[in-house]
């Protein structure tokens, strides 16, 4: 039988698991403040990516699970935060469940009302253009209203086999 007349395997989530943990991924935190009640919503996707330069956009997707998600979209706009190697603590306190995420991270208001997390990389406001539904996940695509880079030196916060880590060149 060729490849092409195989007919397709089921695939155990658990053996995909194992498989995707070969991929590193960069950490970023998702953030937004709800306009009602002023509470700082925030999240951390694995799956942030550049997806479009005309126009700038961005892309990230989100279990259909995310009990924040829902809460950051309704915002007119939100923020992307690229975190920095040193930045574990702010993944974990955003990836904790809770209401108020934010309030044990630092963060400023950017000009469109969005948290930038003290520390990052660099920021990104967005607001949303596109969402769909694909498998489990809320595929977002949004669109890049400003962003800024890093005023410091530093190397991205990677994910890669259930653990944090940093790039580093090769010798």
């Amino acid at each position: 039988m060729t490849a092409t007349a195989m007919a397709p395997r089921t695939i155990d989530s658990d053996r995909y698991r194992a498989v995707m943990r070969h991929l590193p991924t960069g950490v970023a935190a998702v953030c937004s403040t709800d306009s009602v009640t002023g509470i700082q919503n925030g999240m951390i996707v694995g799956t942030f990516a550049s997806l479009s330069m005309e126009p700038a956009l961005v892309t990230f997707s989100v279990m259909h699970s995310s009990t924040s998600w829902p809460k950051i979209s309704e915002a007119a706009t939100f923020s992307i935060s690229l975190l920095a190697e040193d930045q574990q603590q702010v993944c974990r306190a955003l990836s904790a469940k809770g209401e108020d995420k934010l309030s044990s991270v630092g963060w400023s208001e950017s000009g469109w009302g969005t948290p930038h997390l003290h520390g990052s990389l660099a920021w990104f406001d967005c607001r949303v253009e596109q969402q769909f539904t694909a498998g489990d996940h809320v595929v977002v695509i949004a669109n890049v209203l400003d962003m800024t880079p890093a005023e410091r030196a530093s190397t991205p916060l990677i994910f890669h086999g259930g653990r944090f880590g940093s790039f580093r060149e090769a010798a």
